[in-house]
């Protein structure tokens, strides 16, 4: 309880993972929303290629979004080591 109060470790990290997974499945499923309505609609570029083609991309920057994002909380733990090393 006391790390959790003060800040010592941090929980992101570890919950990023989960919302990664969240995230990816999220855009999942608004594309297989949205690949039944092009083919509802009988368009086969606009409605189902295009959607695939989308996913793909959301889900490559949503991926580099979440590696961001803990590239620098593993800066954080270098420094921490790199200020916590005994000076010579």
């Amino acid at each position: 309880m006391s790390d959790f109060l003060s800040f010592d470790t941090f929980i992101t990290p570890r919950i990023i993972r989960v919302v990664f997974a969240i995230g990816l499945l999220l855009i999942a499923l608004g594309t297989l929303v949205r690949v039944v309505w092009g083919i509802w609609q009988l368009s086969l570029f606009t409605g189902v290629i295009l959607p695939l083609i989308g996913a793909c991309v959301a889900g490559l920057l949503w991926r580099i979004y979440c590696e961001l994002i803990l590239v620098f909380f593993d800066m954080r733990d270098k420094l921490a080591d790199l200020a916590s090393r005994p000076r010579s």
